[in-house]
């Protein structure tokens, strides 16, 4: 029953604007704000922990609310944190902590299963390594290898397998919100540049219809008179209206220390089965880096689910000459969700 109620909600012919109609509530765990789905009085088939990605929205995010839902559908009890530095696009070692004091307090008597998006894979990793005895397993959409691949990736498109690939436009302003503090600008307005980056991130995230014919830019331009006039370049070569990015943030990301935001130390800690699910078109996050992850991962259970049927953002169409090997790679991770 539960693998039905997965296939139906998150198979390629589901209705992406319809929700199952699942009960949710918002409290604080560990001084943190979390939404939780599902936690009635029947015992769940598992207890399910997200680890967001960088999102302004967090649960609130309708893509989000939604699989967050359907787990809820099919039998789980699910808890979505909203970790502030992830809120805000800009991740720090705070995240971990913050996600560490959710998953302690959560369910303190029982297994949990992480689910993390993303940049949450950070925070997967990092629970697993320290209280590795506590959790069920792993499952890991798209996750990251490498901080700085990772960034360089959003800017330019270029991995370094030589693949061709495309990336996401839309996320170029966070990664200048990420490494604002090494571009020179007038440092007097910096505020101004993030919150009028973050504004029009608000505005194009979850729209496909703006990465065409660069339409996004005539949304990050209705946003330039907010700008003081010395910052507005730097503001308009952020949001790719201007050219130049890649040759601006490409030294402040070699010069960045992502050590907090490493998962390297971590993975050989983990033990637990880890299942890496990866869209073979993601553009944030270029699938190279699952099975960079599972090389690392020595003394975990992996394995690795690569699939063109869900996307960074979700399920996608696909011809009819890959759906047959497509649909046995989605019955396979929709086996690790029904737990």
């Amino acid at each position: 029953m539960a693998l039905f109620t997965l296939a139906r909600w998150l198979g390629p012919w589901a209705d992406a604007t319809k929700v199952p109609r699942i009960a949710s509530t918002d409290d604080t765990i560990g001084g943190v704000r979390v939404r939780i789905y599902g936690d009635g009085d029947e015992p769940p088939r598992a207890r399910y922990l997200i680890a967001p990605g960088l999102h302004y929205a967090g649960p609130d995010d309708p893509r989000m609310d939604r699989f967050c839902r359907i787990l809820a559908a099919a039998g789980h009890h699910v808890v979505a944190p909203f970790i502030p530095a992830y809120l805000r696009l800009m991740p720090n070692a705070s995240a971990i902590d913050d996600f560490r004091r959710v998953f302690e307090r959560v369910w303190p008597d029982d297994k949990v299963t992480i689910f993390s998006i993303s940049f949450g894979s950070l925070l997967a990793f990092a629970m697993a390594a320290e209280q590795g005895e506590r959790i069920e397993r792993l499952v890991v959409f798209g996750g990251y290898s490498d901080f700085h691949q990772t960034m360089k990736f959003c800017l330019t498109g270029e991995v370094p397998s030589g693949r061709t690939a495309t990336r996401d436009p839309l996320n170029q302003p966070a990664v200048f919100m990420n490494f604002i503090e090494d571009l020179a600008h007038d440092r007097v307005h910096t505020e101004v540049l993030l919150a009028t980056w973050l504004a029009y991130i608000k505005r194009v995230w979850g729209r496909p219809q703006f990465k065409v014919d660069r339409k996004f830019a005539e949304v990050a331009e209705s946003f330039a008179p907010q700008v003081p006039a010395s910052v507005r370049e730097l503001y308009l070569i952020g949001a790719g209206v201007l050219p130049g990015a890649a040759d601006l943030v490409r030294p402040a990301i070699e010069r960045f220390d992502a050590t907090a935001l490493d998962p390297k130390p971590y993975l050989p800690k983990v033990k637990n089965r880890v299942d890496l699910v990866h869209g073979v078109d993601d553009d944030v996050i270029p699938y190279e880096q699952s099975h960079d992850l599972a090389a690392m991962l020595v003394d975990a259970d992996v394995h690795v689910h690569i699939t063109g049927m869900y996307g960074h953002t979700g399920a996608q169409r696909l011809p009819l000459a890959v759906m047959g090997k497509e649909l046995v790679t989605m019955v396979q991770v929709l086996r690790v969700l029904a737990g």
